[in-house]
């Protein structure tokens, strides 16, 4: 059943699919703290306002994921940023998470982007779980 881009039903499917990805579960056995991922509002990509969407990460495992709120925000050690146009580079593969955020292309506004590094494999991994989504997009992304 799909789900539009970064609402709670999306990440929910999103947490479901984290836990079904055995490269993440064995790339992410040291990882611990939530990620947040933060989609601008864009008129042109039909997004009226901001949107965030949290995955509650441990050591491989997605203890839970939905739609973000201020709290989330304020209480998640990595927060990551981006324009709807960057997120569907990255969902689409074109942008590899830890270069885009090396290049600028996605803001860590939370957290240390070295402490992600190592992690490199892992945020590929949660890439390849969020485009195995059945995600739909709002009018403005074709």
């Amino acid at each position: 059943m799909a789900a539009e881009i970064f609402n709670d039903k999306w990440a929910k499917a999103w947490g479901k699919k984290i836990n079904e990805n055995g490269a993440y579960k064995k790339a992410a056995a040291n990882w611990e703290g939530a990620m947040v991922l933060v989609m601008s509002a864009d008129k042109d990509f039909g997004i009226a306002e901001e949107r965030a969407v949290i995955a509650d990460l441990w050591h491989g495992d997605c203890r839970g994921a939905h739609a973000a709120d201020e709290e989330d925000l304020a209480g998640a050690p990595y927060v990551i940023r981006a324009n709807p146009a960057t997120w569907k580079e990255v969902l689409a593969g074109r942008v590899d998470p830890i270069f885009g955020l090396l290049r600028g292309k996605l803001k860590l506004s939370k957290g240390s982007v070295f402490s992600l590094v190592p992690y490199a494999v892992a945020a590929k991994e949660l890439v390849t779980s969020a485009r195995n989504v059945d995600t739909t997009f709002p009018k403005g992304w074709d």
